[in-house]
């Protein structure tokens, strides 16, 4: 049911065709969701106006990572070894906040050191099984693409664990779509600045 491929990052869309019709996918369901549970609001795109609802990359600033941080980059420091959260939504009880729902379609290892071995998701009550990473570090900025994208809703609980094997800096970046109920929420912050 969560089939995945991993892959080279740079070389997703030339070597996977079937990438774009995940995203296809995975961007009609997250609209209808948001159209059904945010209406009488429409979708905007990325240059939405008033009464409509815009789209965005996944932005770090809805996360805390592996130092209980809310992020600002996707880059983290990872400051101990073993079975470690290493990303988790940012409101109470480790949800995304009110008002964004994610479409992930993958997650991508950018560091040139790889510290970890393996990873798993828990998206609300759907946990994500154990997905062994060892062979991406044969790749340069491996990425690990799913078959199906995931839907995150706001207000759900969003874990990525991973087993850490050595101390020290690691850019880890979750591929999808995000859905901004409140453009100008998104819009009004300075570029670094905590949503």
């Amino acid at each position: 049911m969560y089939g995945y491929t991993i892959c080279e990052y740079e070389k997703v869309k030339a070597g996977f065709p079937e990438f774009l019709n995940t995203m296809k996918s995975l961007k009609t369901q997250l609209i209808a969701k948001a159209s059904a549970d945010w209406a009488p609001k429409t979708f905007g795109g990325m240059s939405p106006t008033a009464g409509q609802f815009g789209e965005t990359t996944i932005m770090p600033e809805l996360f805390f990572g592996q130092q209980a941080a809310q992020l600002t980059t996707w880059e983290q420091w990872f400051g101990s070894t073993g079975h470690q959260t290493i990303l988790y939504g940012n409101a109470t009880g480790a949800t995304i906040p009110e008002d964004y729902k994610l479409g992930v379609a993958g997650i991508a290892l950018l560091s040139k050191a790889i510290r970890i071995t393996e990873i798993k998701m828990q998206i609300g009550d759907r946990k994500i099984p154990r997905i062994n990473i060892e062979e991406a570090f044969a790749y340069n900025k491996p990425a690990v693409v799913f078959e199906q994208g995931l839907i995150v809703d706001e207000e759900e609980g969003f874990d990525l664990y991973a087993y850490v094997q050595t101390q020290g800096p690691q850019l880890i970046k979750l591929i999808g779509i995000q859905l901004n109920r409140v453009p100008n929420k998104l819009q009004a912050t300075n570029t670094g600045t905590a949503l």
